[in-house]
């Protein structure tokens, strides 16, 4: 089941009752009370600053491991409630992580360096772009740990395509579609913290990524593949990200959203992105306890076939 996703733009209150989570609009607002199952809650964003939630709310979604990611001033994710505790074997999976070796880690992350490679070559491949194959050849000159920087030297191919002809520069600031990009990240950065919190591991410790003023090393780590679905949908379908938009519009916060919703494609099987990510979790616990080798990352869907008249 796809869990439901519920962003909240206007001021009101958000309580429980009988399992079932209770917004109340403001009064000046003037709607009628709505209700939601907790059990069907994956994702809540609380983008507006007038909106009231109890602390027996907030429990009852981290009991059900619903990611709740509150915006700051700019409407943009800033901070994401997590649960402690989201797996019954959390001490035997979060001890395995703690002494996974540093060769380990090395083979995992040219997994996820290889995998996020290959997606972004099928996300050029998806857009009719150019370039593609350029990309894919950095594939295979990953080695473990990745030494020779090739996420960078694919990167700078990538973007260079997906944006030919501008003076477009990927950065954590800038005007669209910069703005586009950076909400969607956020929003796949919290999925991903909530999967992995769910498969019973910490994001304190990761792969690659290693910062002490950063509590999500993990979720940056194994969102990486995952990064160009969101670039698929700001760059590659979505008509309603213009470049000379000033500010990220309802309609392309929506879209941005329905990200977890897209399609992927793990081994034979086809599945929602929340979904995969779950599986890609699952699997990174199966190899810190030395079950398996190879961590399960998403593919772009086949491209259809174009059809003849």
């Amino acid at each position: 089941m796809i869990a439901r996703t519920l962003f909240f733009s206007t001021p009101g209150h958000l309580g429980v009752n009988l399992a079932q989570l209770v917004y109340t609009p403001a009064r000046e607002a003037g709607h009628e009370p709505r209700t939601f199952p907790i059990e069907d809650l994956g994702f809540i964003v609380i983008e507006t600053h007038q909106m009231t939630v109890t602390a027996y709310a907030l429990q009852a979604l981290a009991e059900n491991n619903t990611a709740v990611i509150f915006c700051d001033k700019t409407h943009t994710p800033a901070s994401q409630l997590l649960p402690f505790s989201g797996h019954t074997l959390m001490q035997k999976h979060f001890t395995a992580q703690m002494t996974a070796s540093e060769a380990l880690k090395g083979r995992l992350w040219k997994q996820t360096i290889q995998a996020k490679i290959c997606n972004q070559a099928a996300c050029l491949d998806a857009g009719g772009k150019e370039g593609a194959r350029w990309v894919r050849r950095h594939v295979q000159n990953v080695k473990n740990g990745d030494p020779g920087n090739c996420e960078g030297l694919a990167a700078r191919e990538y973007w260079s395509h997906h944006t030919p002809n501008t003076d477009f520069k990927r950065t954590r600031e800038g005007a669209m579609p910069n703005a586009a990009l950076n909400y969607g990240y956020a929003i796949l950065r919290a999925a991903t913290a909530r999967a992995l919190t769910g498969s019973g591991l910490s994001c304190l410790s990761g792969l690659h990524h290693h910062n002490q003023y950063n509590a999500f090393t993990l979720a940056d780590d194994v969102m990486e593949p995952y990064r160009p679905f969101v670039d698929d949908t700001v760059l590659n379908k979505t008509a309603c990200f213009s470049a000379e938009a000033l500010e990220l519009t309802r309609d392309m916060k929506a879209a941005l959203l329905n990200v977890l919703t897209a399609d992927v494609v793990v081994g034979d099987m086809r599945r929602p992105l929340m979904n995969a990510l779950s599986l890609t979790t699952a699997s990174l616990v199966r190899c810190f306890l030395k079950e398996e080798t190879m961590i399960s990352y998403p593919s772009f869907p086949p491209c259809p076939s174009p059809t003849t008249p």
